[in-house]
């Protein structure tokens, strides 16, 4: 594996000592303390600061929380799987990590192929673990987990694949299928989270004043400003349901919250890019505000719509008349649906509706990027371990 270079634990590490440690009981007390550690460095470190992902991430990690999950796990007799091997997404340099903590927490054993690309966050993250795995409190941890990375083209994808338990691959769907083609052991899980997007219902019957329009924002920059946009849940397409008076309102004062950020003159030529060719297909309008954020009313969404969509603070706006036009939208490309003042069980009877085949997640605006332990329809502490009947 001479391609291999592992980026943490950076010394006293080894794909072979990681392969064959005997994994962990699920919810160990050092995972847990090894994971409270890494949630205060997260939130304490300057640099981290500076990175809202990586705070996110430090509170998700927060001991109060690590204990809600625990009641989540699965009931009954639940062992670890083994080795879980982790191919992570290019363009968002932190999302795996909540993947990662899962199978930590369940017990397992985890070699984590992290992406090339150069990312801040990511080196701040990987600071972080190398900062934790080198005190001694924390080695039997450190032995089994490895970050590491190796050119796209070598063999140890396939090499490293022989080894796993279980599989998480983050990525397109054309880097999803090709890991999948690659040969594993017979009882082999593989849970992937493959290329998905997500959407914001607005309900503009119930915005009139200009302190809920200032709110609203909030929550929808929220979900926007991490990851540039890039993450699966970050809503791309905003769905406008009844009166449009305050669009014009709520997007400026989007606009406004993304100007405290330094402009990024690639991001706003995308936008321009883009919303051209959308306009060249007749199905968009003129834009919104096309500034620090671009908002772009359309008169249907289509599968290429989506394909051409860069991130970077971009929406499509659809209005709706009625919430069941929405159905035709939710197709399986879907993963979450955010809402704001919409009833919750008329969104739940939408999606009762056996044609629908997308949407795995329905959480309130501003909560989009919120992980869970059930994520894209899977249940990962259910699917990380190996369950015992006991009769």
């Amino acid at each position: 594996m001479s391609s291999l270079h592992i980026l943490a634990p950076v010394t006293g590490a080894s794909v072979a000592d990681c392969v064959d440690e005997t994994p962990k009981v699920p919810f160990s007390p050092d995972v847990l303390s090894f994971i409270a550690a890494l949630s205060t460095h997260l939130m304490s470190h300057p640099e981290a600061k500076t990175h809202p992902e990586l705070v996110a991430l430090g509170f998700w990690l927060r001991t109060s929380h690590m204990q809600v999950l625990k009641s989540q796990q699965p009931s009954g007799l639940s062992k670890a799987l083994g080795l879980v091997l982790h191919f992570t997404p290019a363009n968002v340099d932190s999302m795996f990590v909540y993947s990662w903590v899962c199978s930590l927490l369940m017990g397992n054993n985890n070699i984590v192929r992290v992406a090339s690309a150069e990312s801040a966050a990511k080196n701040v993250l990987l600071h972080t673990l190398n900062v934790l795995f080198a005190q001694e409190q924390f080695n039997k941890i450190a032995k089994r987990n490895l970050f590491v990375t190796y050119p796209r083209e070598s063999s140890l994808s396939a090499e490293l694949s022989l080894h796993a338990d279980a599989r998480v691959i983050w990525g397109g769907d054309a880097s999803v299928n090709s890991i999948r083609a690659l040969p594993i052991k017979p009882r082999c899980r593989d849970i992937s989270f493959a290329d998905r997007y997500s959407a914001a219902l607005i309900n503009g019957d119930a915005l009139s004043e200009q302190s809920q329009v200032n709110q609203l924002a909030d929550l929808l920059w929220r979900d926007t400003k991490p990851h540039a946009q890039q993450a699966c849940s970050s809503p791309r397409v905003i769905f406008w349901l009844g009166n449009t008076l305050q669009q014009q309102a709520l997007f400026t004062q989007v606009n406004a919250l993304a100007a405290q950020q330094n402009p990024e003159i690639q991001k706003l030529n995308n936008h321009l890019v883009v919303t051209q060719m959308l306009q060249s297909t007749g199905k968009a309008g003129q834009v919104l505000i096309q500034q620090h954020i671009c908002a772009l009313p359309v008169s249907e969404i289509k599968p290429v719509f989506l394909e051409w969509h860069l991130g970077g603070g971009l929406y499509l706006l659809k209005t709706l008349e009625q919430l069941d036009e929405l159905a035709i939208y939710m197709d399986a490309k879907m993963q979450t649906l955010s809402y704001w003042q919409v009833d919750k069980s008329d969104l739940l009877k939408l999606v009762e509706q056996p044609s629908i085949k997308g949407v795995d997640r329905i959480v309130p605006v501003g909560q989009a990027l919120d992980f869970s332990s059930e994520w894209d329809g899977f249940d990962l502490f259910s699917q990380l371990t190996r369950k015992i009947e006991f009769i």
